[in-house]
Formats: structure tokens, sequence, C-alpha cells
């Protein structure tokens, strides 16, 4: 986790944890606010779940910042921010 949080860093990324309330059948993990720049991570996930989710929302926040082009659709958007959070905790294992 380690790594992971240095990483954060590194973009000036906060990480913090907080409650993100009900969302009926869906699961919200975690968000991420380009205003602060933040993470924040709902602090009812399961902690093995948290590397995860962080680097989930630090491929939003390397859209925010143009490091990488920001696809149309949302979909594609978390399905490729999935891939680079799982390349990401395997670069950094």
């Amino acid at each position: 986790m380690e790594p992971l949080l240095r990483r954060c860093a590194e973009y000036g990324l906060l990480v913090r944890f907080a409650d993100l309330g009900q969302w009926g059948d869906a699961e919200l993990r975690s968000e991420y606010d380009p205003a602060v720049p933040e993470i924040v991570i709902h602090c009812a996930i399961s902690p093995h779940l948290v590397p995860r989710a962080i680097a989930h929302e630090m491929y939003h926040h390397r859209e925010a910042i143009g490091e990488i082009e920001r696809l149309c659709e949302r979909q594609a958007r978390e399905t490729a921010a999935d891939a680079f959070a799982a390349q990401l905790l395997d670069e950094l294992a």
C-alpha cells in the first residue's frame, strides 16, 4: 500500500476515508474529486479492496490532468480504470 500512496503523493492526490452513503443496489467504493484533488474511499468497504479503489480513481485523476485521453463513454472509462488499477497494482507488488 505504501508504494501506491507514494504514487498518489507524486500526483498531488490526497486520499481520505469518508461515509459515501447508500446508493441503492450499487456499491460505491470510492470517488475522485478533481477540485481538491482527492480520492475519497468509502469507509464501509473491505480493507482488501482499498488499494484497487485508490488505483482505479488514480486513473480518473490522470484523465482530469490530461495525462491520458478521457474516453467518451462512461462504461469504457470505468473498464479502462479497472484495467489500469490491476496493472498498476501488479507493477507495485
